[in-house]
């Protein structure tokens, strides 16, 4: 029993106890029963004591075999205890003993070797110590111990569960203590039940999984040994193809099982089942017969465990064991049924058209038919074929079309309607893989299938459709189909709606794709005919109208289409059907030669008499009177309107305008005065009967209860009738008043908080071009808005309840519209109400932020309204309050204030910047705190001045030094009190109003910086140091606020800061970071720094070996490195290009300043360039590459577009990184 790896092993007697530390901690393991047993024995022991481990673990053994009174898995667990307690040794002996042991016990049919076979803790064991016997010994002991039988004969026990007498055994089986697990079952009844089953199979998968990667390829060396050892173990499942078989089919069954539980923690490792079978289908001896040994015992399983994942309706668990073997095993089930079913079966067809394996395979498959054939037309249908290559094409046709005959066969036994249920979803995969059956078999299917006592099945005549459209066009038989569509007008609105959208507009588009769209358009008229009232038919439906109008224009040639029309006027009509089909037709005429050739035509067929129609139909007189107008010159025109005057005249004037005739009517009218417009026959008629609507349509707007019902009046108001505005007549001049009349009425009618939606109402005339060519239009449609808002009541417009609305409007104008008078009337306005309004705007955030989009709009161009004045501005910035939204408005309303007065030199001019130096002179802060407002106008002062030449300002007479030098000041102050109020232990209470005021003082100082006048922040250095640790701090609460105090701090005083404290500010930065804070930082240490300081921080900063997985800011600050770097090489390049005058020496040192630069490191470059690729996979936050040219490094991004490298250097160019094009 110990082989030749048992050790000589020595025994004596006596009363000791185990001697080696090794054989203590076995004793333990065997509990005291095996301790007493082993007391009176020793052994000699080698130097390491893997002797004596050995023998303990053979005289366990045998004591195991030798005591009844321990059920089976008590005595597994005992090995279990052993085996996990022996040290692992380059022997295994042991693990052999094991092993042999437990194979003898699970062989044979008793309870006892089914209770072994059947126990979790076998298989755990055993997938424990298969990796720790080499593979060759393990092969030849499986072998011998017939390990394939015996893995076949539990998979037996398994699939088979005997429930009556599980339930039985379990009701009277003893309790035991658990001995490895409390979920674990133990006896031989829970053993039996379906989750016993899994339970064990769960393990049993384990270990199989072990076993076999014993057989695969190894990675790195691979000895003779480990081949044949591999070889041994492919040989277990290759030897015997009916136990293999057996072993897979079993399995699938397993696999199908396991997807039954809700219980994800029953089982584990089951992402890999689904591989394990292929792996050891894969490793049977293959044959001629493979494919009937699939379809009789492999396909049935495999494709249930496919269709039952592929079914979402079936399946619900939303367990992720569920969700992750969805994932993985539906890819593998189908190339495991694609490889070694359906692709040979396949190749079998082409040799000889036969396919009497998958009539087999879907006749043992009975157990679900609907899956085991929807299984095989999706694998079927899938399979790859060459576009491009028409043999293949025809091959794979003949091939659809036999598997489709056999699915359809296979489906005979169900019932009718879950015949058509499967049908569906069959036709769904021919959809999607693009593999359809024949015309005929379609044909067949959709009389057998669709048209049933029952009803129609729309769903299954739209996929038929789809599929082939000839089914239905390719017939002489096209009532049929026409007279089943025409049945469902009696259907409800759900079903009417998914027959015009799934077929009858596909196969309006099908006719015309088979160049008949005449037959579809002839048959639609007589469908209408046939029916009951027109409007009610679903021929009536606008969306077949629609799209007739969009395929006419590719569909008929003129000559065609006077053809058609000659057709449908020979079919009798009374009910007013033609108007519906005449409604598409000149809906889609554009081209002028086809209108030239049927505008008569059409003309006479609409000259009959329409009475008795519903106005529904009538409507479709009107509209396409309208085309008719629409396509005609004034004198055309003429001849129609005395045809439709007579009608026209009594629908507008008394017809109720919820009507559809009506609207119809007016938009035709619009169309017969736009084509009199300008100076036409009868366009004052024309204009006074639209006047006359408008009339009707005021009043009606400020009693209708929803104005949603007259929408499409005043759309059809807002977007056409200015137009007709060109012309000053008394006419046009009521015409302009009455549509700037409904616009005011339909602004009342409105909610006081407007949002898109309403404001949609108005936008069609707001944005009007046609409006905003003409002054007066726009001039009267704007007054309405001024006036209400400069009233002269005794309380302003601008605070009404209405305000908000009036404001909203008004910001809708477009900015073309405000001229200077407008701006001027609008400012003054605002300053003659400003302090009702600031008082307003301090109790309504979102008014305060209107008014001041509003003033943006206005001062973005030069406004000077009557008593401008700079304390203005004051008031204006009162309104941002601590918001940052309405801070970055009142910052453009400053900016483009002073700007514009700063561009003009009058005496108003003038006198306004004497104001702006009066009030940063008035200001003190050393006595009292900075505020936004007074921040926020120096900022501007001091930038717009810095911008400016020295005359500039003398001529405006302003000192550009007051307003940096009091800037200076109120930062100064700014930080001060910033450094009293929160320090590193408060910063989390700090307010965020407080963080933000820290940011607009930090923006000032950086505005200080780019001044010209360089103009110094004084601050003590002990201020500084709090400052400093305070950005530590407050890192973690705002990391745009502390980027921007370091910047400030690095300006300050960068000599303060060493490389080495540089580079650890950036190690704290987070992952999420904006890149231009980033770039502050370093551009503020770096100014005045030496070219080789830079080199040496760029050096150390992609030197690192941690930088992929780090902070970004690093990464970043190196990328800015490298900027600067190409920055300042390039000019001196094209300067030694450019002048070719250098002498000899002067153009050496540029050789060795640019030779100097382009030896940095280009190992570390690609370190570089690698890691921020790596950095790039770990995280989407940054999309950037690094590429190196000319000696100069430089990035390429969307938002900083990099400089041309210099053309003389190209030759010194390195290599394209890896990964990263140069």
């Amino acid at each position: 029993m110990l082989g030749r790896h048992a050790p000589a092993v020595i025994f004596w007697r006596g009363a000791g106890a185990l001697k080696s530390p090794g054989a203590t901690q076995l004793s333990s393991a065997l509990g005291c029963q095996f301790a007493a047993s082993f007391a009176m024995e020793a052994m000699e022991v080698d130097e390491d004591g893997t002797s004596q481990q050995l023998a303990l673990i053979i005289r366990a053994v045998r004591t195991l075999d030798e005591d009844s009174s321990l059920s089976p898995p008590e005595k597994i667990h005992k090995i279990w205890l052993l085996v996990t307690a022996v040290k692992h040794t380059r022997l295994h002996g042991v693990e052999e003993s094991i092993l042999r042991w437990l194979l003898k016990q699970m062989t044979g049919s008793t309870d006892s070797a089914e209770h072994v076979r059947r126990y979790p803790l076998t298989w755990t064991i055993l997938g424990y110590i298969f990796p720790k016997i080499p593979a060759q010994s393990l092969g030849r002991s499986l072998s011998y111990l017939r390990f394939v039988s015996i893995l076949s004969k539990t998979l037996g026990d398994l699939t088979t569960q005997d429930n009556s007498r599980a339930g039985a055994e379990e009701d009277t089986a003893p309790t035991k203590k658990r001995k490895r697990g409390a979920d674990w079952p133990s006896t031989l009844a829970e053993l039996r039940t379906p989750l016993g089953c899994l339970r064990s199979a769960s393990e049993l998968f384990g270990a199989l999984a072990a076993l076999l990667d014993r057989g695969t390829a190894q990675i790195g060396e691979v000895t003779p040994e480990k081949r044949v050892g591999a070889e041994h173990i492919k040989s277990l499942f290759s030897s015997s193809g009916d136990d293999t078989r057996d072993i897979a089919a079993r399995l699938l069954s397993i696999c199908h099982d396991s997807l039954s539980t809700d219980n994800d923690m029953l089982v584990k490792g089951q992402q890999s089942w689904i591989d394990t079978v292929t792996t050891i289908w894969d490793l049977r001896l293959h044959n001629k017969d493979d494919g009937l040994e699939f379809a009789k015992y492999i396909y049935e399983r495999a494709s249930l465990v496919l269709a039952k994942l592929e079914d979402d309706v079936t399946i619900g668990s939303s367990n992720s064991t569920y969700t992750t073997c969805r994932e993985i095993w539906i890819p593998q089930l189908r190339s495991f049924l694609s490889t070694y079913f359906i692709r040979p079966a396949r190749q079998r067809f082409v040799a000889d058209k036969n396919i009497d394996l998958l009539k087999l395979s879907l006749e043992i498959a009975r157990k679900d038919v609907i899956a085991s054939t929807t299984v095989m037309w999706s694998i079927a249908a899938s399979v790859p074929r060459d576009a491009g290559d028409p043999r293949s094409k025809i091959e794979h046709d003949a091939w659809a079309e036999q598997i489709f005959q056999v699915v359809v066969d296979g489906l005979q036994p169900l019932t009718r309607q879950r015949q058509t249920d499967a049908l569906s979803r069959i036709l769904d995969i021919a959809l999607q893989t693009r593999s359809f059956p024949g015309t005929e078999t379609l044909r067949a299917l959709y009389q057998k299938h669709v048209l049933n006592d029952a009803g129609t099945d729309w769903a299954l005549l739209s996929k038929i459709l789809a599929c082939d459209a000839d089914v239905f066009i390719a017939t002489d038989d096209y009532e049929t189909i026409f007279d089943s569509i025409s049945k469902a007008s009696q259907e409800n609105t759900e079903t009417k709606d998914e027959v015009v959208v799934r077929v009858i507009i596909p196969l309006q588009v099908a006719f015309s794709d088979a160049r008949d769209l005449s037959q579809f358009v002839t048959q639609w008229l007589r469908s209408l005919c046939a029916a009951g009232p027109v409007e009610q038919s679903i021929w009536f439906d606008s969306r077949i109208r629609e799209q007739l109008s969009a395929l006419i224009h590719t569909a008929f040639s003129s000559t065609q289409l006077l053809r058609l029309l000659d057709g449908l006027d020979s079919i009798p009509s009374t009910a007013g059907e033609l108007l519906v089909v005449l409604d598409g037709i000149c809906a889609g005429l554009t081209d002028e030669a086809t209108i030239a050739n049927v505008d008569p035509k059409i003309l006479s067929m609409m000259e009959q008499k329409w009475e008795n129609l519903t106005p529904e139909v009538l409507a479709l007189r009107w509209r396409v009177f309208g085309c008719l107008a629409s396509w005609r010159g004034s004198d055309e025109c003429n001849k129609l309107w005395k045809i439709v005057k007579s009608d026209m005249k009594p629908i507008l004037k008394k017809k109720k305008l919820a009507a559809a005739e009506t609207l119809e009517a007016f938009s035709c009218c619009y169309k017969l005065c736009l084509a009199n417009h300008i100076g036409g026959k009868y366009e004052e008629d024309l204009t006074k009967l639209i006047c006359t609507m408008l009339g009707r349509l005021i009043p009606a707007i400020d009693t209708e209860a929803d104005l949603q019902v007259l929408r499409p009046y005043t759309d059809l108001v807002f977007n056409h009738l200015p137009r007709l505005g060109e012309q000053p007549k008394q006419e046009v001049n009521t015409l302009t008043s009455q549509i700037v009349q409904l616009l005011w009425s339909v602004t009342q009618k409105l909610p006081s908080s407007l949002n898109g939606e309403y404001l949609a109402y108005l936008r069609p005339l707001l944005h009007n071009h046609d409006a905003a060519d003409e002054e007066p239009m726009f001039d009267a449609l704007v007054a309405p808005f001024l006036d209400a808002l400069d009233n002269s009541d005794s309380q302003s417009g601008w605070i009404q309840p209405q305000s908000s609305k009036l404001l909203m409007i008004l910001l809708e104008f477009p900015t073309e519209i405000w001229t200077r008078n407008r701006r001027k009337r609008m400012m003054g306005s605002w300053k003659k109400h400003k302090s009702a309004i600031s008082s307003h705007a301090s109790k309504n955030s979102d008014y305060a932020t209107k008014i001041l989009r509003l003033l943006v709009k206005i001062m973005q161009q030069p406004t000077f309204y009557e008593h401008m004045e700079f304390t203005d501005l004051v008031d204006v910035c009162s309104l941002a309050a601590s918001d940052p939204t309405r801070l970055s408005l009142a910052q453009r309303i400053v900016d483009s204030t002073i700007r514009h007065v700063f561009t003009n030199s009058n005496e108003p001019a003038q006198s306004y910047l004497l104001d702006a130096s009066k009030y940063a002179k008035s200001l003190k802060p050393e006595k009292h705190s900075a505020t936004r407002t007074q921040i926020l106008l120096l900022r501007s002062l001091t930038t717009i001045f810095s911008d400016s030449t020295n005359n500039s300002s003398e001529r405006l007479a302003s000192d550009a030094r007051l307003f940096g030098e009091k800037l200076a000041k109120l930062v100064a102050r700014g930080l001060n009190d910033f450094t009293v109020e929160a320090n590193e232990f408060s910063m989390a209470s700090l307010s965020d109003e407080k963080v933000q005021f820290l940011q607009l003082v930090l923006d000032a100082a950086l505005a200080l910086c780019n001044d010209a006048s360089q103009t110094k922040v004084e601050l003590s250095s002990d201020t500084l140091i709090r400052l400093e640790r305070n950005s530590n701090a407050l890192l973690s609460r705002d990391a745009a606020a502390t980027w921007k105090l370091r910047s400030f701090l690095m300006n300050q005083s960068a000599d303060r800061y060493t490389p080495e404290s540089f580079s650890a500010f950036l190690d704290e930065g987070e992952h999420e970071v904006d890149e231009e804070l980033i770039q502050g930082f370093v551009d503020a240490y770096v100014q005045g720094k030496s070219q080789s300081l830079r080199d040496q921080l760029l050096n150390e900063l992609i030197g690192r070996e941690t930088c992929a997985m780090g902070p970004i800011g690093p990464l970043l600050a190196a990328r800015r490195l490298l900027k600067l770097y190409q920055v300042e090489i390039s000019p001196s390049l094209q300067a030694h290009i450019g002048n070719h005058v250098a002498t000899p020496r002067q153009t050496c040192k540029r050789n060795d300043a640019v030779q100097h630069r382009s030896n940095i490191d280009l190992r570390r470059r690609d370190m570089l360039c690698s890691r921020t690729q790596d950095q790039r996979a770990e995280s989407s936050r940054r999309n950037f590459r690094l590429s190196i040219q000319a000696g100069s490094a430089h990035h390429k991004t969307a938002s900083s577009p990099s400089p041309r490298p210099v053309p003389h250097l190209t030759r010194c160019a390195p290599r394209a990184i890896k990964g990263t094009p140069c």
